[in-house]
């Protein structure tokens, strides 16, 4: 084990899709300061999710300044939502219009209408969003603007370089399956110019100087959230999985250093992702991602009225019926792994005189483990491979009655994150890494023990599972397909 010194703190910078915080991050893992604020998005219109780039940069130093006024740091990492998107001019350093979320989808007639054999790319991927704002604001490709993910925007803007790194890039849908280059072939289809990109390096390598207010900082490690959550839980080797319920869910495992024939998605509906790169070794994973986790929980409480708040949602939840059969499947914008549907629709099922908003309310969180089982399942086949266990981390790990039916329903031993925020905690310690206090990168798993672990209640197998499970795949059944023709449409 590598001798840290503790009082040496790094800065965070986190941009999630609700909220932007910069924290202080020890070498032991630990936020010892914190600034937050939220990440503002609008949606003017159906399938529109867009943000003010200039606000988030202006909002990001704000914070930084705030915090290492009251912290000394020797670093900067920063850790963003994957995809979300920026087209800028370079000389004015201003964004060219609102930015793109990766929840965005308007770009899916562009993403059907170049799809070929071997060019498969999602609107909720950064190649079509910059070839929408490009075509839109520079049709000629004559003004040199510059275009990238939400890291490479706000690196440009810190440090004065156009870089981004390989968890980012391999997001994108604009690279090669290895992530190193950009494929050739996918930017002439969209008439990006390579010039136009961020350069591709290492996840914990030197992206330059980091300006902020009177201070610099080296920015020296960049991750993707997921990836950076990864490492937060000590996710490091070959065959480990991680599970964050956030906004959304996503599960994750490190598949090792040999990378994916394909970018395109695998059979049961996960992606080859990049886990991290470091000198010399790029280490891959596969994902598997459901698009309503914690957002379900939003809607159940504040569109449904059935609490006033998700602790308040759980109470009730405890409240429901032993027998209870009801089921919500939480299609509020479709459904992903393992079988992608964008005409899906969110469904409530099995509901009976006898049904109550306490039902209702267990419902809600039964879908979402539900959801989270079928990402586990996905991910045992595509990655041939089956999990003992699964370190969960996430805003819905305060939940336990939905991480009970979590268990229940994957059958899997719950490792619950010590680190509420391990994507922070992650994007630190990659820092400290570079910066090398850490020398060895396994050392991660032994520096971050689970604080919890919860195990599938022995009451509900194997006759008790298979009516859930199979009362869930009738209730899915029911969700999918209701909008034929968005249901059609396969990336």
């Amino acid at each position: 084990m590598t001798k840290r010194r503790l009082e040496l703190s790094v800065a965070v910078l986190d941009i999630g899709t609700s909220n932007v915080r910069a924290s202080a991050v020890s070498s032991d893992g630990s936020i010892t300061a914190q600034f937050r604020t939220k990440f503002k998005t609008a949606s003017p219109t159906r399938g529109f999710v867009e943000f003010d780039a200039e606000e988030l940069y202006q909002n990001s130093v704000s914070l930084l300044v705030q915090l290492l006024a009251q912290r000394d740091c020797s670093a900067l990492a920063i850790t963003n939502q994957r995809a979300s998107t920026v087209v800028f001019d370079p000389t004015s350093k201003k964004p060219v219009c609102p930015g793109q979320s990766w929840q965005d989808i308007r770009t899916a007639p562009m993403c059907l209408a170049v799809k070929a054999p071997g060019i498969s790319i999602s609107p909720n991927q950064s190649a079509s969003k910059i070839a929408l704002m490009m075509d839109l604001f520079d049709k000629e490709r004559s003004k040199e603007l510059l275009g990238g993910t939400i890291d490479a925007w706000l690196t440009y803007r810190l440090t004065g370089n156009f870089k981004t790194e390989h968890t980012n890039a391999a997001m994108s849908g604009l690279v090669e399956p290895n992530a190193t280059r950009y494929d050739d072939i996918i930017l002439a289809k969209l008439n990006i110019l390579k010039s136009s990109l961020p350069q591709i390096q290492q996840s914990f390598s030197y992206f330059g100087d980091a300006v902020i207010g009177n201070k610099q900082l080296p920015l020296l490690a960049i991750l993707g959230d997921q990836q950076a959550s990864m490492l937060g839980q000590g996710i490091t080797r070959t065959g480990e999985a991680k599970a964050t319920f956030g906004t959304g869910a996503m599960v994750d495992i490190v598949t090792g250093n040999t990378g994916p024939s394909s970018t395109n998605r695998l059979p049961n509906g996960t992606f080859p992702i990049v886990a991290r790169s470091q000198g010399t070794d790029i280490t891959f994973g596969l994902e598997a991602i459901g698009l309503h986790a914690g957002s379900a929980v939003e809607f159940a409480c504040f569109n449904l009225g059935l609490a006033d708040s998700p602790m308040h949602l759980e109470e009730l939840a405890k409240k429901s019926k032993q027998d209870s059969k009801e089921i919500f499947v939480p299609a509020l914008t479709g459904l992903a792994t393992p079988e992608w549907d964008f005409g899906a629709l969110g469904a409530f099922t099995n509901i009976t005189h006898a049904t109550t908003k306490a039902e209702l309310a267990n419902a809600v969180l039964c879908g979402i483990a539900h959801i989270g089982a079928d990402l586990v399942e996905a991910i045992e086949a595509d990655g041939d491979t089956t999990l003992e266990h699964l370190s969960v981390d996430g805003g819905m790990t305060q939940n336990l009655l939905f991480l009970q039916h979590l268990a229940n329903f994957s059958q899997k031993i719950l490792y619950l994150s010590s680190a509420r925020e391990a994507t922070t905690v992650g994007a630190g310690l990659a820092a400290h890494i570079s910066l090398g206090e850490i020398a060895d990168i396994n050392e991660l798993a032994e520096l971050i023990p689970p604080r919890k672990t919860i195990e599938p209640q022995t009451a509900f197998q194997p006759h008790a599972l298979a009516e859930a499970r199979e009362g869930w795949a009738k209730a899915i059944g029911i969700a999918r397909n209701s909008v034929p023709e968005l249901s059609a449409v396969i990336f």
